[in-house]
């Protein structure tokens, strides 16, 4: 929605209202409330049996919610076909260089040889779907965010968490609209005032309350 409107198009005629957005709205709102008791929840078994224990429910809450996708397998394995079919992208070994590198911590090779790892020199160029590789890439990205906020739920509470993934969401609408070249919509605009403000205001007054608790 915001997209048609950076681009002055309307989805419904001036006295009518998409349905498609009455459910796409209702759907937020359902799964805002669900996140928040869920947060609550989480606040709770922590505050309970402590923090150290984040790894399981990482593992849990992903592992038995497994199920709840078989209704849409048939939906799955036609868009796994599409991503199969899509165009290739050829990755060089000599890409993975500097990540090897890194993880065993060995001296880069002289580079006026142009010499790679043992090991990557042994690997053939790879050919990889663009859309398995793109779908590859968002999944570790997602791996790394829901880790992170499982990692934060087991030190902050649940108001804490619910402000910092709302920066991140906001963070990720701007930056969409930056790369897809969409001016921003007044109500984007405001919302971002709000949720940038808002957080701002919960930062300030969390720092004065913990200057205020090692004054006493």
């Amino acid at each position: 929605m915001a997209d048609a409107q950076s681009k002055g198009k309307s989805t419904a005629g001036p006295s009518q209202i998409d349905p498609s957005f009455l459910s796409g709205l209702a759907i937020l709102v359902l799964a805002q409330i669900l996140s928040a008791i869920m947060g609550l929840y989480t606040q709770i078994t922590y505050s309970t049996y402590g923090g150290a224990h984040w790894h399981e429910n990482l593992f849990y809450s992903h592992f038995l919610s497994l199920p709840l996708f078989l209704p849409f397998l048939r939906s799955l394995r036609s868009q796994l076909q599409k991503f199969i079919s899509s165009p290739r992208i050829f990755i060089s070994p000599a890409l993975l260089q500097p990540l090897l590198g890194a993880i065993t911590k060995a001296a880069p090779p002289d580079p006026q040889h142009g010499s790679l790892h043992p090991i990557l020199a042994s690997l053939p160029t790879l050919s990889v779907p663009k859309d398995i590789l793109y779908l590859a890439v968002n999944a570790l990205t997602q791996y790394l965010c829901i880790r992170g906020v499982n990692l934060l739920s087991a030190r902050t509470t649940a108001l804490g968490v619910t402000v910092v993934l709302n920066m991140r969401k906001l963070a990720s609408l701007l930056i969409s609209i930056w790369l897809f070249g969409n001016r921003l919509p007044p109500g984007v605009l405001l919302g971002a005032t709000v949720v940038f403000g808002s957080a701002g205001v919960y930062t300030w007054e969390g720092q004065r309350n913990g200057l205020k608790g090692k004054k006493h």
